[in-house]
């Protein structure tokens, strides 16, 4: 199935161009995406969402407009999730929920979270390099974390800390600005950390009786969502977050699934694949991603995708696609 975002996600971006004076007929084109859905909770497919993210960013061309994005969620804008965390008690019961739901709203979702000793961690799953748009989305959706939190609160405090993965933009004045702190770069995963005091502040419409109704409502609409993907789908979605990290393995992929070993080689058998098929598969995109960004070595290229050496890659890579790696570059003019 095609990953897929609801209406109010690329919304909320043409909302915050047009804040800044691009007209949302202007946007559309030069994403070359056609007119969105008036209803928010309508899908939208996420390469559209992605084409007018990347597309307002290059008209910016401003680090800070992830941010501006952010502040125009609400959290109504995920529909009965948005009201189930609007009646939640406290925050972190509303991040839960918004975490436990988050395929309601999109089901290309990867955020978790986990306690930690100095409170909550709210991360996204890492997926390789990140691209212009997969940047500033994942800039946003941190953003969107503490926007909603500040909005459910009633209170502007700032987190604890704020990372990405990316390197740092050549300017971070809209994010200190909105975070109260100043995020850092080069991280392992993207996350924003809540002080346990801030975790456990008050949602300033809590209601438990419609809470509880909410959840119910919520429950229902995620038993009503189609099957996100097939067994297929979901192992190569694993294999591109588990093969940068160098711990990608069917044992993983099978436990991450919830499933052993025996019935994960079953079911992708039934589905006419194996997975050394889909590892290489994920490999063979990834190594073409990686060489036409450019920004790493062939060596670096070898080492992100567990080969052995650079020169099993470039024996791969060429029967993969019948050119080398620098054939590859060169012909995608990535240097």
């Amino acid at each position: 199935m095609p990953s897929w975002i609801r209406a109010g996600a690329p919304l909320a971006v043409v909302a915050a161009a047009g804040a800044r004076g691009l007209a949302r007929a202007d946007l559309l084109a030069k994403a070359r995406v056609g007119e969105l859905p008036t209803d928010r909770r309508a899908p939208v497919p996420l390469t559209a969402h992605f084409a007018i993210l990347e597309s307002a960013m290059r008209f910016f061309a401003d680090p800070g407009f992830p941010i501006d994005v952010a502040a125009q969620i609400l959290p109504e804008t995920y529909d009965v999730v948005g009201f189930a965390m609007r009646s939640a008690p406290d925050l972190e019961t509303a991040a839960r929920v918004a975490l436990r739901y988050q395929q309601v709203y999109s089901n290309s979702s990867f955020m978790e979270s986990e306690r930690s000793a100095k409170g909550l961690v709210v991360r996204m799953r890492p997926s390789g390099p990140l691209p212009l748009a997969g940047r500033c989305a994942t800039e946003s959706a941190i953003a969107q974390a503490l926007h909603v939190s500040r909005t459910l609160a009633g209170v502007a405090f700032a987190p604890l800390a704020v990372a990405f993965r990316h390197e740092r933009p050549r300017s971070l004045r809209r994010h200190t600005e909105f975070f109260g702190i100043e995020p850092t770069f080069g991280a392992a995963f993207a996350s924003i950390t809540f002080a346990a005091e801030d975790a456990a502040r008050p949602v300033v419409s809590s209601d438990p009786t419609l809470h509880a109704f909410l959840i119910g409502a919520s429950e229902e609409a995620l038993a009503a969502m189609p099957p996100s993907s097939s067994t297929l789908d979901q192992v190569r979605r694993l294999a591109s977050e588990l093969l940068p990290s160098g711990s990608l393995s069917i044992e993983r992929v099978a436990a991450r699934m919830g499933v052993s070993e025996r019935t994960l080689r079953r079911q992708l058998s039934q589905e006419g694949s194996t997975f050394l098929e889909i590892r290489d598969e994920v490999r063979c995109s990834l190594a073409q991603q990686y060489l036409t960004e450019g920004g790493l070595s062939i060596a670096e290229i070898a080492f992100l995708l567990d080969f052995a050496d650079e020169r099993a890659f470039r024996r791969s890579f060429q029967r993969w696609t019948g050119a080398t790696p620098t054939q590859h570059r060169k012909a995608a003019g990535g240097g």
